[in-house]
């Protein structure tokens, strides 16, 4: 009788279980792709809920503009995944648009209530020793508002590449007269002006915490 001769030889896996991994990363991005996409194109959102900010032509991350002026910031940004407001601000933010940005996003801060800790306010000073005088006396009315000074060309230059209207780069007066909204991972990709209402900010804000991941669990 011939016996039967056992042998080593290594099999192929299976064709179908090497897209397994892959699927599963689709599968875990797509909700997430999903609903940036939505949140910042109103794509399946009805007309009159549509985000009342403007989407930047050309998305553009904070590290590049900060450089290593601000490390501390810089390791915030990386570490704690919060969205972000950008608020540009010179020493003669008052009585002005510049003063009314803060005002309106403090309270729309403020109103988030159990939520508020997804968001952060940040000042951009503009004005160097000027600009962060206006801010101490500014302090007082926004205790939670973090303060980065950052040179007018340098920010100059960094709205220029998210494509904002050259028109606003070069107005110093429209520079503080609008702020940008920031995602969790670094990107200003809207900007809104003065004259939109706290309740329409706040419903912009609601949908983005809504819509993205709460890494503060």
């Amino acid at each position: 009788m011939t016996s039967a001769i056992e042998t080593d030889i290594p099999r192929s896996a299976s064709p179908g279980k090497s897209w397994v991994p892959l699927w599963l990363t689709l599968v875990a991005l797509f909700p997430i792709v999903a609903a940036y996409t939505v949140f910042f194109t109103g794509v399946g959102v009805p007309a009159h809920t549509v985000n009342s900010g403007s989407l930047l032509p050309q998305p553009v991350n904070v590290t590049t503009l900060l450089a290593a002026d601000a490390p501390e910031f810089l390791q915030a940004i990386t570490g704690e995944k919060k969205w972000r407001l950008l608020l540009p601000v010179d020493s003669h933010c008052s009585d002005n648009l510049c003063t009314r940005n803060l005002y309106t996003t403090r309270q729309v801060h403020i109103r988030l209530g159990e939520k508020s800790d997804r968001l952060e306010r940040v000042a951009i000073n503009l004005e160097g020793i000027a600009g962060l005088a206006r801010l101490e006396q500014l302090r007082e009315a926004h205790p939670r508002l973090k303060i980065v000074s950052v040179p007018v060309a340098q920010w100059q230059s960094w709205l220029r590449s998210g494509g904002v209207d050259e028109n606003q780069v070069l107005d110093t007066a429209q520079l503080t007269s609008r702020y940008l909204l920031v995602d969790q991972e670094g990107y200003a990709m809207m900007e809104y002006a003065a004259d939109i209402p706290g309740g329409a900010l706040l419903k912009d804000l609601k949908r983005a915490l809504k819509f993205s991941i709460d890494y503060q669990q």
